[in-house]
């Protein structure tokens, strides 16, 4: 297949081109192979505002290029590594909501976790195996291969498999729940690896001393690009209500942190491709900043382990913890 037709059909899966001019110069642009090149127009060639609905979110568009892309991982008090992704991905541009939530659950107010209600508001207080529970329904829901297996479950379990039964299967020490596997060449929704997430957070910024914040290098300006503790009132907002970074994405530096893939651990070896973590460990690692973070310690696109706060136990769910999905592009 030809580079241009091969671009043509990636495009395809971040945008869908309705007969707009807007949105047709947004397909060329992305097919022009710029590394990172993401699309901010939505299907109505309008420049998506702050807080739009929920239904109205894309998945978008993270470019590392033909030959993939190497960035300096780490920063302010964490060793920096040389890293490298070879494939694009997917990252929706805000966090998973309540109302996306109760699509895949339900409207029951049970199968919603979160403490602060709101259909635009993120949900949070969800554990790591309530994540990926979410993501495989999703992926059942739109016809996509499932990423996660987990023993006992099969695919067509998902479907039926509801919040209760995620809550009483995977909120105890159980060895089917922690043994996941990710296929990672699958089609359907998954978690970021801490190596995407940062990457996305980054917003094509690859010097790791011009983009403390995702979005911005200047503390004064935080609060236009994130809720955290100075502007939150302790309390999450309704996603896309402040700036996004140089990807068209938003939050990834407040309102609520979220859930990566990776087991908590050092960070990997200079010049790995594709680092996915430990094997195993006791805490997955979480990214951005929260609602209760102040401007010290919350927000970095770096790595937050070094502020005691980047990892937690996978079955414990927090008000100030949720998640954003994405999904491989696969040559």
């Amino acid at each position: 297949m030809d580079i241009v037709n091969y671009r043509k059909q990636r495009t395809a899966l971040a945008v869908r081109v309705a007969a707009s001019p807007a949105a047709v110069l947004c397909a060329l642009i992305a097919g022009a192979a710029l590394a990172g090149t993401a699309c901010r127009y939505s299907a109505s060639g309008e420049t998506a505002p702050s807080g739009r609905a929920a239904s109205e979110k894309k998945m978008v568009l993270i470019s590392v290029g033909e030959n993939g892309q190497s960035f300096k991982m780490g920063g302010g008090t964490n060793p920096v590594r040389t890293v490298k992704l070879s494939e694009d991905f997917l990252m929706s541009n805000h966090e998973v909501t309540q109302g996306e939530w109760k699509a895949v659950f339900g409207e029951d107010a049970t199968d919603n976790p979160s403490r602060f209600t709101g259909d635009n508001l993120p949900v949070e207080n969800v554990n790591w195996y309530m994540a990926i529970a979410y993501c495989n329904k999703l992926s059942r829901r739109e016809g996509l291969t499932p990423c996660y297996t987990v023993n006992g479950i099969t695919e067509a379990d998902w479907d039926t498999l509801s919040f209760s039964d995620v809550v009483s299967r995977a909120s105890a020490d159980n060895d089917d729940w922690s043994d996941v596997d990710c296929n990672w060449n699958a089609t359907g929704y998954r978690l970021p690896t801490e190596a995407e997430w940062e990457y996305a957070a980054r917003g094509g910024i690859a010097d790791t001393d011009k983009n403390v914040w995702a979005g911005t290098t200047d503390g004064t300006k935080l609060g236009e690009y994130a809720w955290y503790s100075a502007n939150s009132g302790d309390k999450t907002h309704e996603v896309m209500t402040k700036l996004p970074n140089g990807y068209g994405l938003y939050d990834m530096s407040g309102n609520v942190r979220e859930w990566c893939w990776n087991w908590n651990g050092g960070y990997p070896d200079d010049g790995v491709t594709d680092p996915k973590g430990n094997p195993s460990g006791t805490t997955r690692s979480t990214r951005g900043g929260s609602f209760i973070n102040t401007i010290e310690n919350s927000a970095h696109c770096h790595m937050l382990v070094a502020w005691g706060g980047g990892s937690y136990d996978p079955k414990n769910g927090y008000e100030r913890l949720g998640f954003r999905v994405v999904r491989t592009v696969t040559k």
